[in-house]
């Protein structure tokens, strides 16, 4: 463990003493923070709009169900944090890609190969490393509830509760991302290609869901949705913490840093 923690704060050390951290935080910010702001402006409107949706809604009545009110989960949080993911896809093979790709490319890969650290120990502080700094730059967008707590009206707050399950799934969400980059990194020593190879790579888990739902063949379908990587946090956006959606992401991410490892023990053998 002490091993684990040695390569994790190297990793902590090397992110904060890189550009590319602050870079990536402050392009990720500007986008959820755009998003952010057109998902108030919508809810805002819709606001202002609903008398006279209901009103024309009475004078039709039995055509369809009413409107549904103003709702700051529905029409803000859900927007915003469903974008979040698919901008997070873009997010994370920029910030693996360097993991195993520098070391490789700088020709230290023989020493961190032949070192007394094992392959296991130095793969998962790294993960662990790359895990803090994407929680700290997801943490940083709790501002977007806190600022509708205190300026909002009592009966529109939002619901704390789904969003801790929200973070949670992003924590776990980001973790078997992670994982998948890292493995990607292990590959080459190009970082740009490793960052290629890690997106395409969660380009085809996210396009897997959208092909699940176009399936006329049910059980075919639900095999495909359930391997979707974003799929799965659909529940946790609802405040609903599935056993079913802990075990994909846990077991993504054990699954790629297992391939990792054995990707890392192959080379150790080779050196």
């Amino acid at each position: 463990m002490r091993n684990v923690l040695a390569v994790f704060k190297k990793e902590m050390g090397s992110y904060l003493h890189s550009p590319i951290a602050y870079v990536l935080t402050l392009i990720f910010l500007i986008l959820t923070g755009y998003f952010f702001q057109s998902a108030m402006s919508m809810l805002s409107d819709y606001s202002s709009a609903y008398p006279a949706y209901m009103q024309q809604y009475e004078q039709m009545r039995g055509m369809g169900p009413p409107p549904p009110p103003p709702n700051v989960d529905v029409h803000v949080i859900s927007r915003t944090y469903g974008t979040m993911i698919i901008i997070l896809l873009f997010l994370v093979p920029m910030l693996t890609m360097r993991t195993y790709a520098e070391e490789q490319r700088m020709g230290t890969m023989e020493l961190l190969m032949t070192s007394p650290i094992t392959p296991m120990e130095t793969l998962l502080g790294k993960f662990f490393g790359a895990l803090g700094i994407f929680t700290a730059i997801v943490a940083l967008t709790l501002i977007y509830p806190i600022l509708i707590t205190v300026y909002a009206d009592a009966g529109s707050r939002p619901d704390w509760g789904a969003l801790f399950a929200t973070y949670l799934g992003l924590f776990l969400f980001g973790a078997a991302c992670l994982s998948i980059g890292i493995f990607a990194s292990s590959l080459t020593e190009n970082q740009i290609i490793a960052a290629a190879m890690s997106f395409a790579l969660l380009l085809m888990l996210f396009v897997i869901g959208v092909s699940g739902q176009r399936q006329a063949n049910f059980s075919f379908g639900q095999f495909l949705l359930y391997l979707s990587i974003t799929g799965h946090m659909d529940k946790f956006q609802r405040g609903v913490i599935a056993v079913k959606d802990l075990v994909y992401y846990i077991s993504m991410a054990s699954f790629m840093l297992f391939v990792t490892n054995r990707v890392l023990e192959a080379k150790r053998w080779r050196q």
